[in-house]
């Protein structure tokens, strides 16, 4: 049992590694007092763009096909002044750049940069392997539910470790569809599962 966990992580660890070297490279720069131009490289199918505003609400939204490089402009003249989000995601991870605006034009705030890696979970029979990598190591919340949305466990993560893993059980449950939420601290991602 042991080795076939060590065997998981290594997979993952490769897994991980190999989706760092091929994932976007995101560029973030101000072009003038009120103009942002994000650049994206190595861009895979599927991978969005998105710029919110601090409440989370979505300003701008596009999903993207692969392509070797994407370039958008934001002007914002048009938006109130505050905190804002330009925000990518890829299969593996979300990167999130903060932008200030105010009444002297927009700011990046270039040390509150986070990447928020995604929960990788493996299926095994009945026996469900879940890793995340925790680049902050803010508490995380882990729930399942069945697909008639009856929780069947609640876990409390306090753990200091940047990597949280697990393996869950499933023999005891009918086969079907279930869903596993991870809530970290400001992001929530669920996958679902077929046992």
């Amino acid at each position: 049992m042991k080795r076939v966990m060590n065997l998981f992580l290594i997979a993952c660890a490769i897994l991980f590694s190999i989706s760092v070297k091929a994932s976007d490279v995101m560029s973030v720069k101000i072009e003038n007092s009120s103009t942002l131009n994000v650049s994206l490289s190595n861009i895979s199918k599927g991978q969005k763009l998105y710029l919110k505003n601090y409440s989370g609400k979505i300003l701008f939204d596009i999903t993207l096909e692969a392509m070797p490089l994407y370039r958008k402009y934001f002007n914002f003249n048009t938006v109130k002044d505050g905190v804002y989000f330009v925000e990518t995601e890829t299969e593996f991870d979300v990167k999130i750049t903060p932008v200030v605006k105010n009444k002297k034009g927009i700011a990046l705030i270039n040390q509150s940069v986070v990447t928020v890696f995604k929960p990788k979970v493996l299926v095994e029979n009945a026996l469900v392997r879940v890793m995340l990598t925790r680049s902050e190591k803010s508490p995380l919340q882990v729930s399942i539910y069945d697909r008639e949305g009856v929780m069947l466990l609640n876990e409390n993560v306090e753990e200091d470790k940047a990597i949280f893993e697990r393996a869950y059980n499933f023999s005891d449950v009918p086969a079907g569809k279930y869903f596993i939420y991870f809530d970290l601290k400001d992001r929530k991602f669920v996958k679902e599962i077929n046992i």
